[in-house]
């Protein structure tokens, strides 16, 4: 954290041995490390901390990007539906038509302009 080795840490502490003395050093000491374990629990607490907001908007964007993505596949969906439909109505109707054209009666004037129909055949024939 504070990048010290050892040399620097013992030159610290004959320092401090000089300027203490050594009936206040221990007691110095030990306030110094409880001091030192109290900010690393802090700092400890503050990364967890930010770590998991971190995860937390991680996560909320993954959350949204799903969303998106099943909202353009709804609409997908419900485009395809609409052309299904389309094509199903269309179908219907021609299948309605057919039906309604097998069943109504020919007329002799449509039957002159029916070129499969035999009547249509011999005139022609008749004319050459």
């Amino acid at each position: 954290m504070f990048d010290i080795g050892f040399s620097e840490l013992l030159l610290f502490g004959v320092i401090a041995l000089i300027v203490l003395g050594p009936e206040k050093l221990p007691q110095a000491a030990r306030t110094a490390g409880q001091w030192y374990a109290k900010l690393r629990r802090t700092v400890s607490t503050l990364q967890s901390e930010i770590e998991s907001e971190l995860d937390l908007a991680e996560t909320r964007k993954q959350m949204q990007d799903e969303l998106a993505k099943i909202r353009q596949t709804e609409t997908d969906m419900k485009r395809e539906l609409s052309e299904m439909r389309g094509s199903m109505q269309k179908f219907e109707d021609s299948q309605n038509q057919s039906s309604d054209a097998s069943h109504q009666p020919v007329t002799p004037d449509e039957q002159d302009h029916q070129p499969n129909s035999a009547s249509s055949l011999t005139k022609q024939e008749a004319d050459k």
